[in-house]
């Protein structure tokens, strides 16, 4: 068999090139049960590296942290603002005063910053994989992690508000600058002439994909995860309030988030394998559903 230059070169490229990094991006919350589940059901099965990216505040003496790739440590602000005034001079201040109390100034003020230092500093090592799933750490599996392929941004059902859920993300590291360039979007005169009546997270994120082309990459696929935290975990925007029965003090802070979970778990497998592949949340999936239809029930006989 006879190979010319160009297939030697792609066969190199697709021996250098890895298919899958894992972003964790934010405050280090959920506890080892959640990092654990992201170790078994997306590390693993993908065969994927993994990168931290958060502040020196946090207590790097535990599991992930020991199976990091990549460290992307940097020094906690006192005030996140102080990023914007030293990097940006347009209208991001005014961007965010949009959304106070809706979770964008409280919250994505401080999210953005971690994407803007990822497309600052770490693109070249992101050029050497194939896939970036970028995500937090406070997400719980509960399924395996599907493999995608094609030029898409896949994102999970649910958890949109009027826009696109921001908590997990899976692209073409060929989008990669685009996709972390939100910072450069909300200190624009487009960002601030595009302005929803109600702005957050969620909607600054669609927006932001729609000005750079990649809104009709997007790909919505069931939901094989939810948002979890320790009892009494500090949190920049919401409070886990909803406790996970036969647990050490896991919660659970969109219950709605969770449902959906198990719901797409319950359309795949049988009763009994899921019995047996998570069987403490499938519990607690039941005992919400007869909470959920009493409640109706009770609404329905009380009018």
């Amino acid at each position: 068999m006879i190979f010319n230059i160009d297939d030697v070169n792609l066969l190199y490229y697709h021996k250098l090139v890895k298919n899958y990094l894992v972003i964790l991006a934010g405050s280090p919350r959920g506890g080892e049960r959640t990092w654990k589940s992201l170790n078994k059901y997306v590390l693993q099965p993908l065969n994927a590296d993994l990168a931290i990216c958060c502040s020196d505040k946090w207590d790097q003496d535990i599991s992930l942290f020991k199976i990091a790739n990549y460290k992307w440590i940097f020094n906690e602000f006192d005030d996140y603002k102080a990023y914007y005034e030293k990097n940006f001079n347009g209208t991001w201040r005014e961007y965010f005063n949009t959304g106070i109390n809706t979770g964008l100034y409280e919250s994505g003020l401080l999210h953005f910053v971690f994407k803007d230092m990822i497309k600052s500093q770490y693109l070249e090592i992101l050029k050497e994989y194939k896939y970036i799933i970028y995500t937090r750490f406070d997400q719980l599996y509960v399924d395996y992690h599907p493999e995608f392929d094609g030029d898409h941004i896949w994102i999970p059902d649910g958890e949109e508000y009027s826009g696109v859920c921001d908590r997990h993300a899976v692209f073409p590291s060929k989008f990669s600058e685009d996709f972390f360039s939100i910072c450069d979007y909300v200190d624009s005169k487009e960002a601030l002439n595009d302005v929803p009546k109600f702005n957050n997270c969620e909607t600054t994120y669609l927006n932001h994909l729609r000005h750079k082309g990649l809104e009709k990459k997007i790909i919505i696929y069931d939901r094989i995860q939810f948002t979890a935290s320790l009892k009494s975990e500090h949190t920049n925007w919401r409070t886990a309030k909803y406790k996970i029965y036969f647990t050490d003090r896991l919660m659970m802070k969109y219950p709605g988030e969770f449902m959906l979970s198990m719901s797409n778990l319950i359309k795949k497998y049988k009763f009994i394998n899921i019995l047996l592949k998570e069987p403490i949340y499938f519990l607690n999936y039941l005992y919400l559903k007869i909470r959920i239809k009493g409640g109706k029930y009770k609404k329905m006989i009380s009018t």
